[in-house]
């Protein structure tokens, strides 16, 4: 079997590989069937692990088995998830698990490895808010996670983001097409709305040249403890629908909540079509057809139009919310909107198509609506476009928007000693210009002992307020050579993940730090909002 470089969309609710077949993307088939793996993992007592449908089967067979599902959204977290995973689990170890045996496991006859070969490169998708929300560690704990716990360091290319990887896709879908049709390909600005199980982003990415791709704009609601996306959709009209019947609020980690919900979410999939009519006719005479039941599941649940609408209500709130500032950004920069790109698989749900639809004031006939798309390409672009990012095919210009560097004591005419930011990556530098050390503007540093004091500045977003710590004990020079003379650099790889280092001048000695874990001990919270 021959290697492969492949894209993984891992999505909070399903995870989709793709490859290369005759120069195009395709979507991997785990276990000869499933494009879309269900991000669920089931443990049973002798040690066996399975995924994806037959995870969730497992898990409903019985009730007792170990079982996690939309593990990835707490992959950001270090702490406070100890209710939910037991002593013997994390985030991070449920997520190595699940990724070993899509990826890799040789025992598990499903897995790609197993399928198709080994995996000769890797660009893995992640959401929009993990490059956005600096404090926020999910870059960090999955690129080390790849790289450390599954052996893939040499194979891991990047992290690239979702909505940045469905206009790859589009924008080499598109060329293609035209280049067939002998038609000019499109170039212009393309806004990418994600709704996926746990994330809402938008990115206004300018398509231009031979499939180039430059991000111009971003925004979104992130995870927001899960309430601007599909899963806390589905849970809402579960809980709706279990209060209708039995009076009492459900037991949300009980295994009867997570067969019902398993239950609604593969009705809701299944019958896509059927109930995207149905919903279009509630929403032409809303008052008429409230009442009428719209889901019936799980032996005897049933949730009504009008209950629908109102569970899917904060969601469309924060859909106005940011394509409100959206549209605000457009009308600053006087920058068009020329296509719409709606990916994910809960951008597929029709309430969530028609309220960005209605909060960007167009139609669903208007021509900046794609409709050569449909909706296998539309589920699967983000995978597809890390594929296609993987094997060079699409080169996307990507920032790093915040702004980093070492504050310093510096003298004034004064004869006194003034703590001075000196940025060493500026915010809105390109990525590819940052793969090398860059260094501060001062003249070369003497430290004293092994461990010098470095005092890290942090500008989020690039915003101007400028964040301090104190390295009192990360950087630790090679033993008896304090007394040279040292440069202190930073660079960001592809994935978006910064590192200090400290260079001897000459550059024979240098020790580097990941600066994730340090960043984000200097915020309390995951999100700094532009508002």
């Amino acid at each position: 079997m021959a290697s492969s470089k492949i894209g993984l969309d891992f999505g909070t609710t399903n995870s989709t590989i793709s490859y290369l077949e005759n120069g195009k993307p395709v979507a991997f088939k785990y276990g000869g069937q499933q494009e879309s793996i269900p991000s669920f993992i089931a443990y049973e007592d002798d040690g066996y692990i399975d995924i994806g449908k037959a995870a969730r089967q497992a898990a409903a067979s019985e009730p007792q088995m170990e079982s996690y599902g939309n593990f990835k959204m707490d992959l950001p977290l270090t702490e406070n998830f100890a209710n939910n995973y037991s002593s013997k689990h994390t985030p991070i170890t449920v997520t190595t698990d699940y990724l070993r045996q899509l990826l890799l496991s040789p025992e598990n006859t499903y897995s790609f490895r197993s399928q198709q070969g080994e995996i000769e490169g890797l660009v893995v998708s992640v959401p929009e808010i993990w490059q956005r929300d600096i404090s926020n560690r999910g870059r960090e704990n999955l690129q080390s996670l790849i790289a450390h716990n599954l052996g893939l360091e040499k194979q891991l290319i990047q992290l690239v983001s979702e909505p940045v990887a469905a206009a790859a896709y589009y924008a080499w879908e598109t060329q293609r097409r035209h280049q067939q049709e002998n038609q000019e390909p499109f170039q212009g600005n393309l806004l990418v709305c994600d709704m996926g199980g746990g994330t809402f982003d938008v990115s206004l990415c300018r398509v231009y040249g031979d499939k180039k791709v430059e991000v111009l704009y971003f925004d979104g609601e992130g995870d927001r403890g899960l309430e601007s996306a599909g899963v806390a959709f589905d849970r809402r009209c579960v809980i709706q629908a279990y209060k209708k019947q039995n009076g009492t609020e459900p037991d949300l980690n009980s295994q009867e909540f997570m067969n019902q919900l398993q239950s609604f979410e593969s009705l809701k999939i299944d019958g896509h079509n059927r109930y995207t009519k149905k919903l279009k006719n509630y929403c032409k005479s809303p008052s008429d057809l409230a009442e009428k039941t719209l889901y019936s599941f799980a032996n005897g649940y049933t949730i009504t139009n009008g209950e629908v609408d109102e569970a899917f209500q904060p969601i469309a709130e924060g859909i106005r919310r940011v394509l409100e500032r959206v549209n605000q950004w457009l009308a600053t920069h006087q920058e068009p909107c020329d296509r719409l790109f709606l990916v994910g698989g809960f951008s597929q749900f029709y309430l969530v198509q028609k309220t960005i639809l209605d909060a960007l004031k167009i139609t669903e006939k208007d021509p900046r609506v794609d409709n050569d798309f449909n909706l296998i390409q539309s589920a699967f672009a983000i995978s597809y476009g890390a594929c296609l990012i993987a094997n060079g095919l699409v080169q996307p210009r990507e920032t790093y928007i915040h702004t980093i560097g070492i504050v310093v004591g510096m003298m004034t005419a004064s004869m006194e000693v003034e703590e001075t930011f000196i940025p060493i990556i500026e915010g809105g530098a390109n990525l590819d210009d940052l793969a090398s050390l860059r260094f501060a503007d001062i003249p070369p540093l003497e430290a004293f002992h092994d461990t010098p004091e470095v005092i890290l500045g942090v500008v989020p977003q690039s915003k101007g307020q400028i964040f301090k710590k104190v390295l009192p004990d990360t950087v630790k020079l090679p033993r008896n050579v304090a007394s040279e003379k040292w440069r202190v650099g930073m660079r960001v790889n592809r994935s978006q993940v910064a590192y200090l280092a400290i260079v001897s001048v000459g550059g024979k000695r240098k020790v580097e730090y990941e600066l994730g874990n340090i960043i984000a001990q200097m915020f309390p919270g995951f999100v700094i909002r532009e508002d």
